[in-house]
């Protein structure tokens, strides 16, 4: 075999060698919508439901993958499980919330790509919806 030859043949083994390694580290590679699922599952089995703090506490969190949509679920408990109350400060809440998305660097990913975050809370006594809001881009950019 000529230098030439052994040269080609280098280049060959190289060149499938480099195509390889990207397809098979592709196969390892989440895509965004993977990862947001698999953020959500994790938040919910390792930490809820979360102690009761301000009389709220988070139940669990999901990712909607159909629109891009991490729905956090809360429990209000206490003086704060009151629907005439709630209805009081919706406008309150719904600035607090989006404060805290706003300043969330663990969400910058999400938020980046356009990301909705939905929020919403329950009475602990009636198990009835007393707030739902969602923040979409238009909110928080």
């Amino acid at each position: 075999m000529n230098l030439k030859m052994r040269r080609n043949y280098s280049l060959l083994f190289f060149a499938l060698l480099a195509i390889s390694m990207v397809t098979l580290s592709a196969c390892n590679h989440m895509s965004l919508e993977d990862r947001a699922e698999k953020d959500a599952k994790n938040f919910t089995e390792r930490y809820c439901p979360t102690p009761v703090q301000n009389m709220q506490r988070t139940d669990s969190v999901v990712f909607d993958r159909s629109n891009h949509t991490f729905i956090y679920y809360y429990r209000l408990n206490g003086a704060a499980d009151n629907a005439q109350a709630v209805a009081k400060v919706r406008d309150k809440i719904k600035n607090a919330l989006l404060t805290d998305l706003k300043n969330n660097t663990a969400t910058k990913v999400y938020k980046d790509q356009g990301y909705n975050f939905r929020y919403v809370l329950r009475s602990e006594k009636t198990k009835e919806i007393l707030y739902e809001v969602e923040l979409t881009p238009k909110n928080y950019k």
